[in-house]
């Protein structure tokens, strides 16, 4: 059956959801949720019954029900703010309120579901010939909705996350204990623990929960009831690694969570080779399967039995680059970087060993500032190694799809972050990688904060897939669930750096806070002093304080940071127009790349000092070259190029185009109005204002000014815009602008405050 409503289209035939018609990735209980709610919509469903239908057997607690309502509502384009489509009503349930229509196949028509009479409470009506023709339609019907609610089929997105029954076949892999007499031994016996999860990931018929989760017990006094419930596993495998001269021990036991009692047990010694560890690996997960009754795969069987070094030297390198490139700082990559160089200089052959080297080539974008260019040409040369060796790597799709993303070729970036999945249905890094295409280049919001919400349920307690959560929620404006998650992770691990970055942005953009958001960033650059992407935004923090002396030597910090990072022309641009040089601010702006975080801006600026200095007509040229979409007669402005086409309308307009500029200044607005958060799109920027200045509507520029005044914003940046001198005479504008100052003056004194604690420290050494 399908049901319509909003946008959406729920097919219960082939267990899909479209969205404007574009398929949306949901998990198979989220989409038996949004199911069930719609059959009983016509009341309040409470949690017990949900818990009762949709979870019956399993012991599961609020938390995962909130969880699949949120996703629910994400998958839907629904929030927690709107619910136009699912209603809570406070401590007693949910209802789906949203108008449903169901297509008729017979006349071509709709039947709205609120003109039909249901045969009884909380069934939908049906055509039975829609499914099986006249005969025998509705008793086969019935038996198809019974076998549904039994052996529920699932989708192709849900056969590759695993069917239902992974509920009975989850399990997790606890921290191995190491037993070795060298405390230096440790990250082997980590290696060797995560090298098994691996292993255990690639069975598609077992959910299995990622290493970050898991390490959150390590040394844990809990029991393993406890542990199965908090993670929502019914299998636990417990071991230890001892290492000794030339032997290894290897020992593990897998017990049922749920009673706690023994399935099996085994102890593994053998002369301490690369080999002989692979081989206690494969066995392992051999009769991991067996006892969780799950008929392997051959393509599972082949990875498994897979031996990607046989030396040992190699595999110890390996294992401490995971180790390091866990920190997740700028220090932690680069040591990764030498120890997978250090391995494949020992084993040319190593396969995995290129892949996860290409993917932090690719990461050294952002942690290094390195130039883009020489880590693609890098990451490209290490991922054809790496194809050659084994072209079922899901580390070297993941790598391939986000080289894409550079690249910005987004359609071959989806196709590789898909097949990065479908080799390794519990990759949730590979997740997150594939959400932060839709995040950063897709301009889908609501498909990303799916992804990261499937590979948050793959791996609960990593914080760095929680921080990515978090800022997919800044990015749509969901500052309260993004403050919940990223304070959550400063309480247990203050020292991570990203998170702290996080709460810059939800301070900022959510708070409109500077002094509060420039406090937290100061804490990130403590943490991990040589991003040079941090020392930038500290720079464009104090333009909005007018501070353009701190500004400037923040920006030029980054530079000397990195160079060549992807945001140094525009740090250079952008210092030259603080020091009033308008002519090498454009030389520099032409020398931004498109696929810059801040292009848009960017782009806005160099229209600006054009104007400046009668460069109009070269600055339209270089823009007909880098965005020639723009000047086509059916053009097309969303959130993701409105800024450009702003600026391109007002030059166009200055000559008298006056067609095409209010084509452009037309589909600015429309895509300016929409609910926008985040960098160069958000309101601080005041977009709106500035797109009816250009079409001549004054009225309308200065209410919308005066929205974005209401909303809490303030900065010198708005009080000093020289587009503003048509309001000066307006009583509005002056009290808009007395009130940004008064906020303002407020900010700088809990600045000198914060400046006395020694909470903003100068700008540190370069290293």
């Amino acid at each position: 059956m399908i049901f319509r409503f909003d946008s959406c289209e729920l097919n219960t035939e082939n267990f899909t959801l479209q969205i404007n018609g574009v398929p949306q990735l949901v998990e198979p209980h989220v989409f038996d949720l949004i199911l069930y709610l719609i059959e009983h919509r016509n009341r309040l469903v409470s949690r017990d019954e949900l818990f009762k239908n949709l979870w019956a057997g399993r012991e599961v607690g609020d938390a995962t029900l909130s969880n699949n309502i949120k996703c629910a509502r994400a998958a839907l384009g629904d929030d927690g703010e709107r619910q136009i489509i699912i209603k809570t009503t406070r401590g007693r349930g949910y209802q789906f309120i949203a108008d449903v229509v169901i297509p008729n196949k017979i006349d071509h028509s709709s039947t709205s579901i609120a003109n039909v009479k249901a045969t009884s409470p909380g069934t939908l009506p049906f055509n039975p010939k829609r499914y099986l023709g006249p005969l025998f339609a509705v008793t086969l019907l019935l038996i198809f909705i019974i076998s549904y609610k039994i052996w529920p089929p699932v989708s192709e997105v849900a056969v590759s996350n695993a069917a239902n029954d992974h509920i009975a076949k989850a399990i997790a892999v606890l921290p191995f204990k190491n037993h070795s007499d060298l405390e230096k031994d440790v990250f082997f016996t980590r290696g060797v623990h995560d090298d098994l999860l691996v292993h255990i990931s690639k069975i598609s018929a077992v959910k299995s929960i990622s290493r970050s989760s898991v390490m959150t017990y390590l040394n844990s006094s809990k029991d393993v009831q406890t542990i199965g419930r908090e993670l929502g596993v019914t299998t636990i495998l417990q071991g230890s690694v001892q290492r000794a001269t030339d032997q290894i021990r290897i020992n593990v036991h897998l017990i049922n969570a749920l009673s706690d009692e023994n399935i099996w047990a085994e102890s593994y010694t053998r002369k301490l080779t690369a080999k002989n560890v692979f081989d206690i690996q494969e066995e392992i997960a051999k009769t991991i399967a067996a006892a969780l009754e799950t008929v392997l795969l051959p393509r599972e069987i082949a990875y498994i039995e897979k031996l990607p070094t046989q030396n040992l030297s190699a595999l110890e390198e390996y294992f401490r680059a995971k180790e390091s490139s866990r920190k997740n700082t700028h220090e932690g990559h680069q040591q990764a970087i030498v120890h997978l160089e250090h391995a494949v200089n020992l084993d040319p052959n190593f396969s995995t060993a290129y892949a996860l080297l290409a993917n932090l080539q690719v990461g050294q974008i952002f942690w290094t500032g390195l130039p883009a260019n020489e880590q693609i040409a890098k990451a490209k040369s290490l991922i054809a190694i790496a194809m050659k060796l084994d072209s079922n790597i899901s580390e070297l799709y993941r790598a391939i799809g986000r080289l894409k993303i550079y690249e910005q070729d987004f359609k071959a970036a989806d196709s590789a972050f898909k097949r990065a999945i479908r080799l390794n249905p519990n990759n949730a890094e590979a997740y997150a990688s594939y959400a932060e295409l839709y995040l950063r280049s897709l301009d889908n919001i609501p498909r990303a904060i799916i992804l990261l919400s499937k590979a948050y349920t793959l791996n609960p307690k990593d914080d760095n897939l929680a921080a990515a959560l978090a800022q997919a929620l800044i990015v749509a404006g969901r500052f309260d669930e993004a403050r919940k998650i990223v304070v959550d992770i400063i309480v247990r691990k203050p020292t991570y750096a990203t998170a702290h970055r996080l709460l810059t942005f939800i301070e900022f953009y959510g708070d409109h806070k500077i002094a509060e958001a420039l406090r937290s960033l100061s804490r990130t650059i403590q943490l991990d002093p040589d991003v040079p992407f941090n020392s930038m935004l500290m720079g464009l923090t104090y333009i909005h304080l007018g501070d353009n002396e701190q500004a400037i030597a923040w920006l030029n910090h980054a530079l000397e940071l990195a160079p060549e990072f992807s945001g140094a022309n525009y740090c250079q641009a952008l210092i030259y127009e603080l020091r009033g040089d308008h002519n090498a601010a454009i030389d520099s702006y032409f020398k931004v790349s498109k696929d810059f975080a801040l292009a848009n801006l960017s782009m806005y600026n160099l229209m600006k000092a054009s104007l400046q200095t009668q460069r109009s007509a070269e600055v339209i040229e270089y823009y007909q070259k880098i965005y020639p979409e723009l000047f086509q007669a059916d053009v097309n402005v969303d959130t993701t190029n409105f800024v450009v086409a702003l600026a391109l309308g007002r030059l166009l307009k200055q000559q008298g185009k006056i067609v095409q500029s209010t084509r452009l200044l037309e589909g600015s607005l429309i895509a300016a109005q929409a609910e926008i958060h985040w960098g160069w799109a958000d309101n601080h920027n005041n977009w709106q204002a500035k797109i009816y200045l250009a079409m001549g509507n004054k009225e309308a520029a200065l209410a919308a000014f005066s929205e974005v005044v209401e909303e809490g914003w303030h900065s010198e940046k708005l009080i000093n815009d020289p587009d503003h001198h048509v309001f000066y005479d307006e009583p509005i504008y002056q009290q808009l602008v007395q009130t940004m100052q008064f906020h303002l003056k407020a900010e700088r004194e809990k600045i000198r405050k914060m400046e006395s604690k020694g909470e903003l420290p100068p700008i540190p050494a370069t290293p």
